[in-house]
């Protein structure tokens, strides 16, 4: 079906009134496919502030987007109104380092931070980590410094520091992000509970 001047007016407002929007299935907070997934975890790591739009919310932008940009599938990230690319392109961007300078980010340097995992966290960590003998464990911190711990492959371009006998890994962002950051356990009504102390959050 052909784009019609509406629809089509509607996808350039949006384009031109948001530095960064990532046309997408679902919402940043609760994304809808794996792709958008992705791309959402590559650009949290990188800045505090996007837009993004729901494509599954409207049928018209869903479809129109496609014929807009001549790019077949959904995701499709726009920085200052040029058309980035979807989900592989991203990754490869991001694995480069062009995407910081689109995005106008520095590239962090590949520096392991100095880190303090308690003793009891260690405990802790160390009983996970037996469970997936196959995964290693990672500290995910993003641009709005909002924190995970998980247990998962190892990836290309991570740093590694080793705390209590426990050897965390993170992207060169997280890793500038963990300078300082102590990883306790605290008790709480559902049971133990990690925590992550940071002083770098409130600068």
């Amino acid at each position: 079906m052909p784009l019609d001047a509406d629809t089509r007016a509607r996808i350039a407002t949006l384009i031109d009134s948001n530095p960064v929007i990532l046309f997408m299935k679902g919402t940043r907070e609760r994304p809808q496919c794996g792709f958008s997934a992705q791309t959402v975890e590559i650009l949290d790591g990188l800045i505090p502030d996007y837009q993004t739009f729901d494509v599954l919310s409207d049928p018209a932008v869903r479809e129109g987007i496609k014929e807009y940009s001549s790019w077949p599938t959904i995701p499709q990230l726009y920085v200052k109104g040029e058309l980035i690319g979807g989900c592989d392109i991203v990754r490869d961007l991001y694995a480069s380092g062009e995407l910081f300078a689109k995005l106008g980010v520095p590239e962090p340097e590949r520096v392991a931070p100095e880190l303090v995992i308690t003793d009891a966290a260690a405990e802790a960590l160390q009983r996970a980590a037996e469970q997936s003998p196959d995964a290693v464990l990672h500290l995910k911190i993003d641009a709005r410094f909002e924190n995970g711990i998980y247990l998962g492959p190892a990836l290309d371009g991570e740093v590694e520091v080793e705390s209590n006998g426990v050897r965390v890994r993170l992207d060169p962002a997280s890793a500038q992000r963990a300078r300082g950051v102590t990883i306790d356990v605290t008790s709480t009504e559902r049971g133990p509970a990690f925590t992550i102390r940071n002083p770098n959050a409130n600068a």
